[in-house]
């Protein structure tokens, strides 16, 4: 018997995996051109120097190398680098290859062409560069008292400053029975996809068109930034994005594929670069690395009366050209009231440029920044107070009742029931005998732990001033044999889409999955549109696609019941057919099959297609979100996001106080992304995020030492988690339906990771709390745990 795959709710085998587990994919790697040559960067080993001279001479007398281009002779193919947003902020002026000056370890300053990537490695050197080195600037400290400016015509090291603030703060805290103020500071760490960045350019001088073939999340927006960039016609650049090996955010900008696309246009040839492991841990792009100072106030009930942040992110070398990182902050600003009432707010954002690689996105975008510190500050404030940090949140969750939720910040909360999550959550992990369980073990010299943090996601973003500006083109076309085809710019990079988006089709449709084919990955081909950044397949892509399935089917029906003689109002889709509703006998039916074939091919359409349906079978719909607001108001505040997951995240550690080292043992989790397309493709969504808090909680560290060196460039030295780090996990649904998507979908690709070091950290405080430990500094190494230990020791000597 065969088994039907179709409809939503229903945890369908990922239809990508056959051809990916068994070898058959293609990843822009794979891909080898005759004649093609390999490009190798050369890297400035400073963080911050003028640039005298380049010597490529002996370089370019290396047999096999083809041409070396500088920064400077670059300038005649380039311009310099289009910024991929601007909200908020300055914008520099940067180029892909370093021209004057170089600003981070790493920074291209020359780059070589030659006959196959060995010889163009060797030649890199016999580069000799002449610098005039500059203090570096690597901490907060340090850009907030510059000894140095990375930008000299701004002045400062500021690129982002704003404040808003809503009510009287001190009035709030004055009045208020406790008040409780941390400084809490997060790691720098990055992405790590499996696939690290690759481009192909071909340049035909004839016809001045240039294909680009590349690992990146978003083909259309990189085919607007080359064009901006290079200043040449957009409709004359193809971008190509074939199999992608995972961006988590990381694959969104358009610097290094610039370099590839010069060379190409320089040359008349085919050109390839492939960035290997080294190179994308330390100029990639980096996110968190940030400083904020949180300040809460409680009524004596223990409900909030205030909340003052002042947010101070390193943003490194830049935010908003070489990666769109900047204004992460400023959707922190918005997002630390969280799942809570907030009744007045004041936020101060600061943005420091440094001599640190770009700052670009990672499984957050400001959501992660906003969430640990609030996070961490309820659990602190509940110990203070004596109460559990449960019931600390039950008390100012926002409740069901009062859904959509205007936040005092700005976003409108669409659906959710923090309540309920938090009863299935605790139900789960039976709270109390584990409290039990917890003190009897401590008698034996073991510690356990439990850590608690609320989760609350903005999906499907739509920023002005940027190539991340909300709306989703989808076209829906059946073949003539009755198939169907979805063509949309949506990008697959792991998360499922080839299952999930002929899921929403099937459901429309009636027919099996197998049925219809996802096109993606090609800017000539596709309708042009965003790519997966921000959650937001299932809140813009899926609303889109569904639009146009709808739009499709509708036609389909007319012309149905053009020929079967029947009212469309009376026909249903099903299995394959068009039929009279309720019936099954065959001459009240028509396959699609059939339809497609006398539509297309016998006898054609000017005897099949009523008047005034156009005999394309096919639609297209571009959805936009009726909710984003992006006029602010009297207090700057806008609305950028349309969906709102929610979730509690309860992590369980044991801590080895004699090693210092933490084992978080299991999550448990409790999540709401409205409409579930795909359970199992939700449930891998949450554990690969959570495996990547796990890994920037405990493990992962951009470490730079006081010259803006970068000390563990490598997996030998930075370490990202294994299976044998990452914990079982158990994830409960549930389902509010979102009131501002078609089909009551939210995205959910960032969920697992955003929460999960705020519960890791929460959760070793617990196991700790004999000691007095306070969670510091990020990760938490087996070393700093140590050393808490001793300092909580000594406090209770001393005590």
């Amino acid at each position: 018997m065969v088994t039907v795959k179709k409809g939503l709710g229903v945890s369908l085998k990922r239809k990508e995996d056959i051809r990916l587990l068994t070898g058959n994919g293609q990843f822009t790697d794979d891909i080898e051109k005759q004649g093609m040559l390999h490009l190798a960067i050369v890297r400035s080993p400073h963080a911050h120097a003028r640039i005298v001279n380049i010597n490529a001479s002996k370089a370019k007398k290396l047999p096999g190398v083809v041409a070396v281009l500088t920064g400077e002779e670059a300038l005649q193919y380039s311009g310099p680098l289009a910024p991929t947003i601007n909200i908020f902020n300055k914008v520099p002026e940067v180029y892909a290859i370093a021209y004057k000056k170089v600003r981070y370890v790493g920074e291209p300053v020359a780059v070589i062409a030659a006959e196959d990537r060995y010889i163009a490695e060797d030649a890199v050197d016999l580069i000799e560069v002449e610098y005039e080195v500059l203090p570096a600037v690597v901490t907060i400290e340090d850009a907030l008292e510059p000894k140095a400016l990375l930008y000299e015509e701004w002045g400062d090291n500021k690129q982002l400053e704003s404040r808003t603030t809503i009510g009287d703060i001190d009035d709030a805290f004055a009045d208020s029975e406790y008040v409780f103020e941390e400084t809490i500071t997060h790691n720098r760490y990055t992405g790590t996809p499996m696939e690290s960045r690759v481009c192909i350019a071909e340049y035909n001088p004839g016809s001045k068109k240039m294909t680009v073939t590349c690992s990146t999340q978003a083909p259309s927006q990189v085919r607007t930034l080359i064009a901006q960039t290079l200043q040449m016609p957009e409709h004359n650049i193809r971008v190509i994005a074939p199999d992608v090996g995972g961006g988590y955010g990381t694959k969104l900008q358009a610097n290094a594929e610039i370099i590839a696309c010069i060379m190409a246009r320089m040359l008349g040839k085919t050109v390839k670069w492939t960035e290997d492991r080294v190179e994308n841990i330390l100029t990639g792009v980096h996110s968190r690395d940030y400083t904020c100072t949180v300040k809460i106030g409680f009524d004596k009930d223990f409900r909030i009366t205030g909340l003052q942040a002042k947010l101070i992110g390193n943003i490194g070398v830049d935010g908003t050209c070489q990666a769109p990182g900047t204004p992460a902050l400023s959707v922190a600003g918005a997002y630390f009231p969280g799942p809570y009432k907030v009744p007045v707010y004041d936020v101060e954002i600061i943005g420091v440029v440094s001599n640190k690689a770009p700052y670009g996105a990672h499984r957050g975008y400001g959501k992660d920044i906003a969430n640990y510190p609030i996070e961490r500050m309820m659990d602190i404030a509940a110990r203070k107070l004596g109460i559990s940090p449960e019931e600390l949140r039950r008390r100012n969750f926002i409740k069901k009742d009062e859904f959509p939720y205007q936040q005092i910040s700005g976003p409108l909360y669409d659906s959710g029931d923090f309540d309920k999550l938090m009863d299935l959550v605790m139900d789960k992990i039976d709270y109390q005998n584990f409290k039990k369980k917890q003190l009897e073990l401590r008698k034996q010299g073991k510690y356990i732990g439990l850590g608690i943090a609320a989760m609350l996601e903005p999906s499907g973003a739509a920023v002005f001033n940027g190539i991340f500006n909300g709306y989703q083109a989808a076209t829906v076309r059946m073949t003539p044999e009755g198939h169907f085809q979805v063509l949309t710019s949506h990008q697959n990079i792991g998360q499922g889409v080839e299952t999930t988006i002929p899921q929403v089709v099937s459901q429309v449709m009636d027919v099996d999955i197998d049925d219809i084919r996802f096109v993606y990955g090609d800017t000539d081909i596709t309708p042009y549109g965003l790519g997966p950044f921000s959650s937001r397949g299932a809140t813009y892509t899926v609303s889109a696609v569904y639009e146009a399935a709808k739009m499709l089917k509708e036609k389909l029906l007319k012309i149905a019941g053009y020929l079967l003689k029947e009212d469309p109002e009376n026909l249903e889709m099903a299995n394959g057919t068009v039929r009279v509703k309720g019936t099954t006998n065959p001459e009240a039916a028509i396959s699609l099959k059939e339809i497609g074939n006398k539509v297309y091919l016998w006898p054609g359409p000017y005897a099949t297609v009523p008047e005034g349906i156009d005999c394309n079978l096919e639609a297209t719909y571009t959805w936009t979100s009726k909710v984003v607001k992006w006029e602010p108001d009297e207090h700057g505040r806008v609305n950028l996001y349309t969906t709102h997951p929610t979730g509690v995240f309860v992590a369980l550690v044991e801590v080895d106080i004699k090693t210092g080292l933490v084992k978080v043992d299991k999550f448990v989790v409790s999540h709401d992304c409205g409409t579930i397309i795909n359970p199992m493709i939700a449930d891998g969504q949450i554990a690969g995020g959570i495996a990547h808090g796990i890994g920037g909680v405990l493990l992962e560290d951009l470490a730079y030492d006081s010259n803006g060196l970068m000390t563990n460039p490598d997996f030998q030295h930075y370490l990202c988690p294994t299976a044998m780090d990452v914990s079982d996990i158990e994830t409960i649904h549930m389902q509010s339906p979102s009131p501002f998507t078609p089909l009551g979908t939210k995205g959910m690709g960032e969920g697992g990771t955003i929460p999960s070091p705020a519960a890791v950290a929460n959760a070793v405080e617990d196991a700790l709390s004999p000691f007095g430990v306070i969670v510091k500094d990020l990760p938490i190494t087996p070393e700093r745990v140590l050393e808490w230990i001793k300092q909580g020791e000594m406090q209770n000597v001393k005590s």
